[in-house]
C-alpha cells in the first residue's frame, strides 16, 4: 500500500526499496505511485525489477525511479551477471573500492561473455515479450482456473489482476506445501513452497503471512513458474497429477477427514 510507505518515510530516511513484482505470489506493485512519494520527500527510490524485466514491459521513465536492479538468470541470461541502472544525477557510494570500473562505483575487471549474455537475452526479451506476455499469461490463467475448480479448498495468493504472467501461487488447505512439492518431484513435476532463494527453510513464508493468510494456510503454499517453454500440455499434466496427489494425503491425514 502506497500509503503505509508515505507513513514510514521519516526525516532520517535516505532509500526507499520495494520489488517491482513479488518472487512469491507474483504481485506488481504500484511502483510509479510509490516513486513519486519518495521524490516528493527528497527520497531516492529504488526497485528490484528481477522479476519483472523480460516477463512485462518496463520503463524506467514511466516508473520514476531512480535505481533499477535486474539479473541475466531471470530473462534466459547467464548466471552470475546484472545490471543497475542509475538514474543521472542519483549519488551512490562504491560498492568496491580501486579500479575506475563501473564508472568508480565497482572495481574490478568486468565480466564480459556474462555481460554480453545479458545484454543478448535483454534484446531477445525485448523483441519476444509481446508475444510471449500473452502466451504465458494465457497458460498461467488456466492453470489458476483448473487448480481451483478441481481441488477444494485452494485459493490464489497474491493479487487476481496485477500478477506476473509467470507466476502461480496457491495454498491448499489440510495439507503440507513440502509433502506436495516432494510427491510432484517424483512425477518430474518442479514446484516450491516459497521463494528459491527461502525455499528450503522451515516454517511458512513471511510474504504470506504478511498478507495475512493463516499460517496453517501458508504451510500449504505451492509456487508453480511459467515460462517460454511451458506448453498445453504441461499444463494439463499438472492439473492431473496435483488433484490426485492432494487427495492421496488428505486421505492420510486426520485434519483433512470431510474436505473431500
Amino acid at each position: 500500500d502506497p500509503d503505509d510507505v508515505k507513513r514510514a518515510i521519516t526525516s532520517k530516511t535516505v532509500l526507499v526499496s520495494v520489488m517491482h513484482g513479488n518472487n512469491e505470489i507474483g504481485t506488481i506493485e504500484p511502483i510509479s505511485e510509490i516513486a513519486r512519494i519518495a521524490r516528493d520527500r527528497g527520497v531516492s527510490f529504488h526497485t528490484d525489477a528481477v522479476q519483472t524485466v523480460g516477463h512485462i514491459p518496463v520503463s524506467v521513465d514511466e516508473l520514476g525511479v531512480d535505481l533499477l536492479a535486474i539479473s541475466a538468470h531471470k530473462l534466459y541470461g547467464p548466471k552470475g551477471i546484472g545490471a543497475l541502472y542509475v538514474r543521472a544525477g542519483t549519488r551512490i557510494a562504491p560498492l568496491i573500492h580501486g579500479g575506475g570500473q563501473e564508472h568508480g562505483r565497482r572495481a574490478g575487471t568486468e565480466n564480459v561473455p556474462a555481460i554480453v549474455g545479458l545484454g543478448k537475452a535483454a534484446e531477445i526479451a525485448r523483441n519476444e515479450i509481446a508475444n510471449e506476455v500473452t502466451a504465458i499469461a494465457s497458460l498461467r490463467d488456466r492453470l489458476i482456473q483448473g487448480l481451483l475448480e478441481r481441488i477444494n479448498g485452494a485459493r490464489l495468493n497474491g493479487h487476481p489482476l496485477h500478477r506476473l504472467p509467470n507466476n502461480v501461487n496457491v495454498s491448499i488447505e489440510s495439507v503440507e506445501g513440502e509433502a506436495v512439492a516432494s510427491s510432484l518431484d517424483l512425477e518430474g513435476i518442479a514446484v516450491s513452497t516459497g521463494s528459491a532463494c527461502s525455499s528450503g527453510e522451515r516454517g511458512a513464508s513471511h510474504v504470506l503471512l504478511a498478507t495475512g493468510l493463516p499460517a496453517e494456510l501458508a504451510r500449504g503454499s505451492l509456487r508453480l513458474t511459467l515460462g517460454r517453454d511451458t506448453t498445453d500440455r504441461d499444463i494439463e499434466r499438472v492439473l492431473e497429477v496435483v488433484p490426485r496427489i492432494v487427495s492421496r494425503l488428505r486421505a492420510s491425514s486426520p485434519l483433512a477427514r470431510g474436505r473431500e
